[in-house]
Order: C-alpha cells, then sequence, then structure tokens
C-alpha cells in the first residue's frame, strides 16, 4: 500500500507538471493541499530547508560521486561539471519549488505571476541593471580596501577570503569559454539556468508567500535579503542584497516573473561576457590611486544617482497605470 500511495502521488505530480506544459493551472482557487493551512512565514522556512537540502547537500554528493575530488581542485572535464551543475540546479531548486507549490495548492500561474510584464516597466527594469553595475563595482573595490586596512582583522578576513576566493576561481574556470559554441554553452550554464531557477525560487514561491502576510515593502525587502544569504557570500553580500532586492521590486511592479527572468539573465550574461572578451586576468580588483581613483568613485555615485533615478520613475509609471483603471471603471 506504502508503494501505491507513493506512485499515486507521482501521478498526480506528473499529470500537473502535463497541465503547466499545456498553460493549464495546476491548481484551482478552492483546491486544498496537505501544505496549504501551514502559515506563510513556516511554508518559507520549509522551501528554503528542502531546496537547501536537495540542491546544496544531495547535488553536492552526486556531483563529488560523479566527478570525484576534482571539482574541488581543478575540474578535469569543465563541461561535465556545466552539465552537472545546470541538471542540479533544474533538479534540485526548479522541481522542488514546483511540487512545494502543488502541495500548498497555489494557483500556478498566479503564483508565479506568469504573464505578460508591463513593457514600459519592463525596459526600465533592464536599463536599472545596466546603469547600477559600475556602482555595484565601486563599492566592492572600497569595500576589500576598507576591510583589509583594519588593524589586527585583516590577517582573519584574508585567510576567510582566501577560501571564498578559491571558489571564485573555481567560477572563473567554469565561466571562461574559448570559442563562440562554448560561450553559448557557458551562458546557458551560467546566466539562463539560474536566472530560470533562481527566479522561480525567490521572486515566485518565496516572493506569494511573504505577501501573505507582510507588506509590499517589506515582501520585496525580506525576499531580496533571503536571496543575497542564500549565495552563502558575505563578501558579496551588499551587492547580492541590491541585486535581489531589486529582481524582487521589478517582478511586483511590472507584475511579471519574466521581468526578473530576463534582467537577471542580463545581469549574468555581463559577467560571463566580460570574462570571454577580456580574459580571467581582467577581473581583479586594479590598484587604483589619485586621478584615476576619483573619477571610479565619481562613475559609481552616478551610476548610484541614475539607477535610485530608475526606481523612482518605474514606482511613477506603475503609480499612473493604477491612477488610469482607477478612471476608467
Amino acid at each position: 500500500m506504502y508503494f501505491i500511495d507513493i506512485a499515486y502521488k507521482l501521478f498526480l505530480i506528473n499529470k500537473s507538471l502535463n497541465d503547466l506544459i499545456n498553460g493549464n493551472d495546476l491548481l484551482k482557487n478552492n483546491s486544498k493541499g496537505p501544505l496549504s493551512k501551514i502559515h506563510p512565514a513556516l511554508f518559507i522556512l520549509i522551501t528554503l530547508v528542502t531546496v537547501f537540502i536537495t540542491y546544496q547537500i544531495i547535488g553536492g554528493v552526486i556531483t563529488i560521486l560523479v566527478l570525484g575530488p576534482d571539482i574541488i581542485g581543478e575540474p578535469t572535464n569543465l563541461n561535465l561539471t556545466r552539465i552537472i551543475i545546470t541538471f542540479s540546479q533544474f533538479m534540485f531548486i526548479l522541481v522542488p519549488v514546483i511540487v512545494l507549490s502543488i502541495m500548498q495548492g497555489n494557483v500556478f500561474k498566479e503564483t508565479f505571476r506568469l504573464k505578460k510584464p508591463d513593457i514600459l516597466v519592463f525596459i526600465l527594469s533592464v536599463l536599472g541593471i545596466l546603469v547600477v553595475q559600475p556602482f555595484l563595482q565601486v563599492y566592492l573595490y572600497l569595500q576589500n580596501k576598507l576591510i583589509f586596512s583594519i588593524p589586527f582583522a585583516s590577517e582573519i578576513l584574508k585567510s576567510v577570503k582566501e577560501l571564498f576566493d578559491s571558489l571564485e576561481a573555481l567560477t572563473l574556470k567554469l565561466v571562461a569559454s574559448h570559442s563562440v559554441p562554448e560561450f553559448i554553452f557557458v551562458v546557458f550554464v551560467i546566466a539562463i539556468t539560474p536566472a530560470i531557477c533562481e527566479e522561480f525560487l525567490f521572486r515566485g514561491l518565496i516572493l506569494k508567500n511573504f505577501e501573505r502576510f507582510a507588506t509590499p515593502v517589506r515582501a520585496i525587502i525580506f525576499t531580496g535579503l533571503i536571496f543575497a544569504l542564500f549565495h552563502f557570500h558575505p563578501f558579496n553580500i551588499v551587492p547580492l542584497a541590491i541585486l535581489g532586492i531589486y529582481l524582487t521590486f521589478i517582478t511586483f511592479y511590472s507584475g511579471s516573473l519574466y521581468t526578473a527572468i530576463f534582467v537577471h539573465f542580463i545581469n549574468n550574461f555581463f559577467s560571463a561576457a566580460a570574462v570571454y572578451i577580456f580574459g580571467k586576468e581582467q577581473i581583479d580588483d586594479p590598484d587604483m590611486g589619485g586621478p584615476e581613483l576619483t573619477q571610479f568613485i565619481l562613475l559609481g555615485v552616478l551610476s548610484l544617482v541614475l539607477f535610485i533615478a530608475v526606481i523612482k520613475i518605474i514606482q511613477t509609471v506603475h503609480l499612473k497605470k493604477i491612477n488610469y483603471n482607477k478612471e476608467s471603471l
């Protein structure tokens, strides 16, 4: 009976996924899933723990079993490593998120905002991620210069940073490409895959559950902060938080997950393109001083001002649309 019950549940999940492919809602509003009565805050915790176990632990174990200890040092088969990473994100992030959404009894299209975005907000959202890039670079440069100049703490911080630098070195190896076909494959692994899987998780299921008990502002901020923390990179926590909050912000104001997916893709695409065009050696922070440093900082300030301006314009456009719809009624 136990195996029959499992088989039946798998059948229901498969049927639901088929409905998703055919464009139908997985569940109707009057349907109740087994996790529907759980408080949204607890459900968010369950989701994060589940994805951590499936992706970080199970996915990590599978990766080590397939690739061996090479994944920690010098991976000899980069393409196989890229394939496993891609498979893990779809299998151990996206699939659990969809299954959890089904078990909560959600309407799929509503939960994940699978609809056409507001075009003007969509365009402004893309502009925003482009103009903020210089500010993020300036921030990281100044942050690293500052924290490693702190007396007594610098040695401890350096040892921690060396660990994360080794992980980033592995990431750079995976991102580096030497031909157009390889670059296209890298873009799929580094840009397209996380843009889909992470957005369904954070700007989809997690954001929707935050909205069920928190104000829009708090839902946007908390979702963005969890996105940053989930990446486990203390030295990039502020840029990741800015990116996470911004992606949540544009999802809310455009009314569509597609906006966040595309903007997330653009952000990661430029990172991959920079490595492909300029090489890994050019990614390290250069030493600057005098007029060069002043110009660099001024560029960062201008970038931040333009970024804030884009955010304000998006809010204005959204407000005007709401007022227009009210007047039309």
